[in-house]
C-alpha cells in the first residue's frame, strides 16, 4: 500500500502513543506474512486474496481488541473463563467520525464504473470472503483502492452499509428494492431493552452463552449491537445482497458472528431457526 494510503488511513494518529504505533505496525506486517506482504498497488491487490486482513486485525488490536479476544478462545476451543466481551462503542448520525465515514464510502461509490455489485465484490475479495477475484477494470479497482479507508470504519463502528445500500437503491440499485433497515439508534436501544442489568457479571456470562436469532436480518442494524453481549449469532434475509453486507460488516465488528468454528463449547444448546425459502448467514 503507498504512502498515501498509509496517511490517509492514520487519522488522528496523534491519539495514540509511539508504543501502540510500533505496535500497530509490527501486527499489519506479521499478519501480512500470509499473503506474502502487503499489496504494493491496487494491481497487487487483486492477485492478494484476503490483502485488507492484516490492516483489519491490526487496526481492531488498536482500537477494540475483538479479534484477538476471538482468537484466543478458538484456540482455547470454549468461552468458559475468557472474561467479559471487549465491547465496542457505536456511533450514530450525530458524531463527525460518522460523518466522515460516510463521506468516504460515497466517494467509493460514486464514481461512473462503480456498483454496489463490484463494490461487495472487491471487499469481499480483500477480506477473504470469496474465492473470486473482482471481475472489475484497472481503473475501478485503482479507484477504491485509492478512497476505501477501513481504518475509518473501525474507529467509528455504525451500520453504514444499510444507509449506502438504501442511498444506492434510490439511484437505480435494483437489488436493494424494499429494503428498510431498523435506525440504528433505535436498533442500540432495543439492544439494552433485551439485554437486561448488564452490569452484573453473572448475567453478562448467562449472555455469553446464548445464540441471537434475527430471522430478517438485512445489513445487521438489529444484529451487530447484540455482539456486546452474545458470542454467537444466526441470522436470514431474502436479500442475498444485505446477507452480503452483512457479512463484510460481521467482519468488521464482530468477529464471532463472521468466523465460528464448531469446536467452540460452552454455549446453550438449542436448535437453529431456518426458513426453506430465506438465504441462510447461519453459525
Amino acid at each position: 500500500m503507498n504512502h498515501k494510503k498509509k496517511k490517509q488511513q492514520s487519522t488522528k494518529i496523534e491519539e495514540y502513543s509511539r508504543k501502540e504505533l510500533v505496535k500497530l505496525n509490527e501486527d499489519v506486517l506479521c499478519y501480512a506474512k500470509a499473503i506474502n506482504g502487503l499489496p504494493a498497488d491496487h494491481k497487487d491487490s487483486l492477485q492478494k486474496r484476503g490483502w485488507l486482513l492484516p490492516f483489519l486485525y491490526g487496526y481492531d488490536s488498536l482500537l477494540w481488541k475483538r479479534w484477538d479476544y476471538w482468537f484466543d478462545i478458538v484456540q482455547a476451543g470454549t468461552i468458559e473463563c475468557t472474561g467479559p466481551i471487549p465491547q465496542i462503542e457505536w456511533v450514530t448520525s450525530n458524531n463527525k467520525g460518522f460523518e466522515t465515514t460516510i463521506k468516504m464510502l460515497q466517494t467509493c461509490l460514486d464514481y461512473h464504473e462503480a456498483s454496489m455489485g463490484t463494490f461487495i465484490q472487491w471487499l469481499h475479495w480483500g477480506l477473504a470472503l470469496t474465492k473470486t477475484s473482482p471481475k472489475i477494470t484497472e481503473k475501478l479497482s485503482e479507484h477504491y483502492y485509492k478512497h476505501f479507508n477501513i481504518f475509518l470504519m473501525q474507529k467509528y463502528p455504525s451500520d453504514y452499509m444499510s444507509i449506502i445500500l438504501c442511498e444506492q437503491t434510490g439511484r437505480g440499485y435494483k437489488e436493494g428494492l424494499g429494503y428498510f433497515p431498523t435506525p440504528f439508534q433505535l436498533s442500540i436501544m432495543m439492544t439494552y431493552v433485551v439485554y437486561k442489568d448488564i452490569n452484573n457479571p453473572l448475567k453478562r456470562e448467562e449472555y455469553k452463552q446464548k445464540t441471537v436469532y434475527d430471522p430478517c436480518v438485512g445489513c445487521g442494524s438489529t444484529f451487530l449491537p447484540a455482539s456486546n453481549f452474545s458470542l454467537k449469532g444466526s441470522a436470514q434475509d431474502v436479500s442475498k445482497t444485505a446477507l452480503d453486507l452483512l457479512k463484510i460488516q460481521c467482519m468488521l465488528y464482530a468477529p464471532w458472528f463472521a468466523f465460528h468454528p464448531e469446536h467452540i463449547q460452552g454455549f446453550e444448546n438449542k436448535d437453529s431457526i431456518n426458513s426453506e425459502k430465506q438465504l441462510e448467514f447461519i453459525f
